[in-house]
């Protein structure tokens, strides 16, 4: 079956479990996409089940101007044929917290590609690219193959970048330094002390995310 094909058929898919409600209720949230039929990430996970490895479909659904499709595509990429070309095409998609979350949780963060990205995006004005750049490091803390010194002037940006009013991006960096401080002693050591000094910020954010940190750190 070819690509064009596949996508209709997709596509099909989509429509037959459109949901009005589900629309309305991301729209309130502020969840704006160009066409959206309020599927739930639960069943476009298993539409996407049978394409899994698709890198070509994966590419051309991405192109389509509607949610599903989107998501879809970043469930069913193979992340090795991932090009640094293909992640500054998509991030261009990146205008929402749900896309945002989709792509570089299900997709980015395992391309070789990405990580030098995160710490360009951390470093941008747009919050949804510094919540982009923050999940991205923070799920690829866990590669072990990865040495420690890559991870942590991310500790200095997000203390930098602590002053930000989205608690989705407050959440994304505590959710970084986390899986950073999970490492090894000497990153816990660092995060904790980034910590310290965010619960002294006069800005209530940083404060917040630095007592969070430091909670969740301990209780580990």
């Amino acid at each position: 079956m070819l690509n064009e094909d596949r996508v209709k058929e997709i596509t099909i898919l989509i429509k037959q479990r459109m949901n009005g409600v589900v629309v309305d209720s991301m729209q309130e949230s502020g969840i704006i996409y160009k066409v959206n039929y309020g599927v739930t990430i639960p069943e476009l996970q298993q539409i996407a089940q049978p394409y899994k490895g698709d890198h070509d479909l994966a590419i051309q659904l991405f192109e389509q101007d509607i949610r599903e499709c989107k998501l879809i595509a970043s469930m069913i990429d193979d992340p090795s044929k991932v090009t640094g070309a293909q992640i500054d095409d998509w991030c261009e998609d990146f205008n929402n917290h749900e896309i945002v979350e989709q792509v570089c949780n299900n997709l980015l963060w395992k391309s070789d590609f990405a990580l030098p990205r995160s710490y360009e995006w951390c470093l941008e004005e747009d919050e949804l690219l510094k919540k982009a750049g923050l999940l991205i490091v923070g799920h690829r803390a866990s590669d072990n193959t990865v040495k420690d010194s890559v991870f942590e002037p991310y500790i200095g940006i997000v203390e930098n970048l602590a002053e930000t009013e989205d608690e989705l991006v407050s959440n994304a960096a505590i959710y970084a330094l986390r899986q950073i401080a999970k490492r090894s002693e000497s990153l816990n050591s660092k995060v904790s002390q980034a910590a310290e000094r965010m619960t002294e910020s006069d800005f209530g954010i940083a404060n917040w995310i630095g007592n969070q940190l430091l909670f969740e750190l301990t209780e580990e």
